[in-house]
Order: C-alpha cells, then structure tokens, then sequence
C-alpha cells in the first residue's frame, strides 16, 4: 500500500528526498520526523534514509517525536527497529557514536528547584520571569532544569526580579 506521508508538505517528493539523503541538512530532523510518524514499514522509510543515517540521528528525531502525544506509540515501534539495525551495524564492524548521557551537577540540580520554587511560590511564570530580566522564557526553561549553568551575576539578577538576595557558604 502506497502511502502520502507528504500530504501536508511545500515541498515535492523529489526535493524531500534531496533532504533525507543529507543528515547535515537543516531540515533533515523535521522531514524525518514527519516519515518515521507516518510511515510504518521500515523497507519504506530506508528507501529514504540510510540505516547508517538512521541510527546517528534517531536518539534527536526520537526527542522531537516524544513531544507528540498522539505519535508517541510509534517512538516505541521506531527505538526497537533502531535497536535491531543498531546491533545489525554494529556486527557489521560499523561504528556509531552512543548519545552521551550529560551529567547535571548536584548542586546545579538543588538551586535549579530552589529557583523554580521561589518562582511558584511568588506566582511568576517562567514568561514573566524571562520578561524581567530581559530573556527568553526556554533561557529560564533551562536554568529551572539544571541545564543551564549560571554565572552569578546572573543568580544576583534573578534575586534581584524575586526580591530577594543571594548568599554564598562555601562549606
């Protein structure tokens, strides 16, 4: 059964196709995204992708997918194929590089909820904080998960937009 998966695209087949045959492209993630949410039958999608282009960029793709609520199931489906061509390449003597796990300090991690905390306790959103200190709302998004490692001076400025001040023990 012949599928449209390209039903909502600007873009013809032929230039989609361009896209998916490079895994430098900037558009490669979305349209692949697209592919992997619509197309069930592998044969299909590696006519597209490469096996080898698939599992470098599946652990991003996979992120983009998880998103979705109403795609999700097919993260599933897709991360057990990933997982079988993975250890197929890997038999095959064909190297790809493990998403590295980032390791977020434990201190980072504590004064991230204390952030969010003083932030929900004070009835800010994220938007509202952002707008104070002059930033976008993903900037406060990842200094609240401890994905943003923050110089003091800008502690002392989310102090500053809470009311509060900051004090330092080093113990």
């Amino acid at each position: 059964m012949k599928v449209n998966w390209l039903w909502d695209s600007r873009l013809d087949k032929k230039a989609v196709v361009k896209i998916l045959k490079d895994e430098n492209h900037p558009k490669f993630n979305i349209y692949a995204e697209k592919l992997f949410s619509r197309v069930s039958d592998p044969v299909i999608v590696f006519d597209f992708i490469s096996e080898t282009d698939f599992c470098k960029k599946w652990p991003v793709i996979k992120k983009r997918m998880k998103r979705d609520s109403w795609i999700r199931d097919r993260v599933i489906f897709w991360q057990t194929i990933y997982e079988r061509v993975h250890e197929r390449l890997k038999e095959q003597g064909i190297k790809i590089r493990e998403p590295q796990e980032v390791k977020i300090p434990r201190e980072r991690i504590r004064l991230a909820h204390e952030i969010r905390a003083m932030r929900m306790k004070l009835g800010y959103t994220q938007k509202d904080v952002a707008k104070k200190l002059g930033v976008i709302q993903q900037y406060i998004s990842k200094i609240e998960s401890g994905h943003e490692n923050i110089s003091v001076d800008t502690l002392k400025r989310i102090a500053d937009v809470f009311g509060r001040r900051i004090v330092i023990k080093l113990v």
